[in-house]
């Protein structure tokens, strides 16, 4: 087992590590969400859907 891989490191919180990309990210990923003619919550369930199918975990 790898150092990475002990269960004694905590996990990485990129959110803290890169502020700005997640800043910029949201900023991009949040309009294709909320807006458009479909519901985010039916593009939730598309993303897990695909995920699912290719045996993502998210």
């Amino acid at each position: 087992m790898s150092t990475a891989e002990t269960p004694t490191d905590p996990p990485l919180n990129l959110g803290e590590l890169i502020p700005d990309h997640f800043a910029r990210f949201f900023e991009f990923f949040r309009p294709g969400h909320t807006e458009g003619v479909v519901p985010g919550r039916i593009k939730e369930l598309a993303r897990l859907k695909i995920a699912a199918m290719n045996e993502c975990d998210t």
